[in-house]
């Protein structure tokens, strides 16, 4: 047992933690561009707002017009993020989208918290706070918490869902059954593949207590479940199965036809290969991370195989759940292969369950150390064992600082040697954030009146919203170089070099160009 001075100390580093965390967040959310998918996204929030698809009529002929997007994607957060517009009413579309950042970091701050709550219950609370310190220093999440509306929001539910059912499986009441029903039904109101989390609820509950109690708790929890989804995801009220039965094909099919640069190669979305989805995470995840994971996912794999009854059936069930919450998702990436849009980003939600077995990996090295070292010098082993984890993160937040606001671009030494080489292998900026960087240069370096720009897709148009008003009306978006004064590319679909002689300005990320401004015609 900690002494009183030890768990004062404990606390108040878990405190200063998050508090600066939260400090940080609401420091650099107004630094953040505008990604591909936000536009669209807000889009959805405004018609399930406005009430736009009344019925089966409008809804058919909105799927005439735009295919079945809408309906696929839960809209119980683009649907907070517009009440939270029309209730704050922002000045301007810039103050709206910077409204939308800062609530999607709130949401990632309140997944790390429930986060720390869950690993504190199996761990204690000093490793409890070292792995919410590892999700927070992992730069892919921590770029991603700001903008990326659907997958932040479905990983905080998911944690939130994966603590609510861990209190019921220890407490199974009506009471907690009834907290874990309405949490699942925003999971599933966020992403259709929250399923997985029934699936998981109920093969959990049923071997944790095969009783009748059980299967009449279970009843309840589905039929909350199903009169909740109508609620948070308004358009099953128009065709409830037929919108499940798509938003489930649609999770492994869809009809993107773009393609995804992955090992040097433009490969098809719907022809990627196998390996995928691991890859991605083998090469965005700091190395330390990694090694720890893979002695955690050792020791609970050795621990079942030695004690099945205690992992299936009792207390080191939450431990098997974790496996199950990480691998099945990706094992179904690698069995089902379905069309994924850029890297790993549609399974963040896996990513807590990679830091929870981590953590496994933490506690079974300091027990190893205990052990090796006698328990009178515990203190000291574990406060050294933490100094090197902390000190392996370092050059990892020391590039997310470096490289703000474009830590997604983070990649570990499995990716290649140096980011020129990484460039010709893996996506970078394909959320086209540096796009922001591009367009405040060109306004600022450039007095004209009108500036004629050719962006070379979408974001590079809708990063405008970002510049101050007096500066967005001197742009003029083109079609062709034929008639803009610069060309702007973040090297989507494009890793190559392009022909230009002129390039004025680009975005950084190591030796590398991540997006790049073009002057097509002489200065005045």
């Amino acid at each position: 047992m900690p002494s009183q001075a030890e768990s004062r100390t404990l606390t108040a580093a878990t405190i200063a933690f998050f508090v600066t965390f939260l400090l940080i967040g609401l420091l650099v959310f107004r630094d953040y561009g505008i990604s591909w998918d936000e536009f669209p996204t807000r889009q959805f929030g405004i018609m399930y707002v406005e009430h736009l698809v009344p019925d089966v009529h409008a809804l058919d002929s909105l799927r005439a017009a735009s295919g079945p997007s809408y309906e696929r994607f839960g809209p119980v957060f683009e649907i907070l993020l517009v009440r939270a517009e029309n209730l704050l009413t922002p000045a301007s579309q810039r103050a709206t989208f910077l409204l939308r950042h800062l609530l999607t970091f709130l949401t990632f701050f309140l997944g790390v918290v429930l986060f720390h709550r869950l690993c504190r219950r199996r761990f204690g609370g000093g490793i409890a706070l070292l792995a919410a310190v590892c999700l927070v220093a992992s730069p892919q999440l921590f770029s991603h918490a700001f903008y990326n509306t659907k997958d932040i929001s479905f990983l905080t539910a998911f944690v939130a869902a994966m603590l609510t059912l861990d209190t019921m499986l220890s407490r199974p009441m009506w009471r907690t059954m009834l907290v874990h029903a309405v949490v699942t039904a925003v999971l599933m109101g966020t992403r259709v593949i929250g399923l997985f989390a029934v699936l998981l609820t109920g093969a959990a509950a049923i071997a944790r207590r095969p009783t009748l109690r059980t299967l009449l708790l279970l009843l309840g929890y589905c039929g909350v479940v199903a009169l909740l989804l109508p609620v948070v995801w308004p358009v099953l009220r128009i065709d409830p199965l037929g919108i499940v039965k798509d938003a489930v094909l649609g999770s492994t099919s869809n009809p993107y036809t773009r393609t995804d640069l992955f090992r040097g190669l433009l490969i098809p979305a719907n022809a990627l290969p196998r390996d995928y989805v691991p890859t991605w995470i083998l090469i965005t995840t700091p190395w330390v991370l990694s090694a720890l994971f893979l002695v955690g996912v050792g020791r609970a794999v050795v621990s079942i195989v030695k004690q099945p009854r205690e992992y299936f059936f009792q207390d080191g069930q939450r431990d098997l759940l974790v496996l199950c919450w990480f691998f099945l998702p990706v094992m179904g990436t690698v069995i089902l292969r379905p069309i994924m849009y850029d890297a790993w980003r549609h399974l963040f939600f896996v990513y807590p369950a990679l830091v929870y077995l981590a953590a496994m990996g933490m506690e079974t090295i300091a027990s190893y150390a205990t052990v090796r070292f006698g328990e009178a010098r515990q203190r000291t082993v574990n406060a050294v064992l933490a100094s090197a984890l902390l000190l392996s993160l370092a050059p990892v937040v020391a590039f997310m600082v470096a490289n703000h606001p474009l830590e997604h671009l983070y990649f570990n030494r499995f990716a290649g040697r140096d980011m020129a080489e990484i460039k010709q292998q893996f996506e970078l900026d394909y959320w086209g954030l540096s796009y922001r960087k591009a367009l405040e240069y060109i306004v600022r370096s450039d007095s004209s009146s009108i500036i004629r720009v050719h962006a070379a897709n979408f974001p590079g148009m809708v990063n405008a919203v970002m510049l101050l008003s007096s500066e967005r009306r001197r742009i003029r978006f083109v079609q062709s170089d034929d008639e803009a004064d610069y060309f702007v590319t973040n090297y989507r679909f494009h890793p190559e070099n392009y022909p230009y002689l002129r390039e004025v300005f680009s975005v950084r990320v190591g030796n590398a160009s991540v997006a790049s401004v073009f002057r097509l015609r002489p200065t005045p």
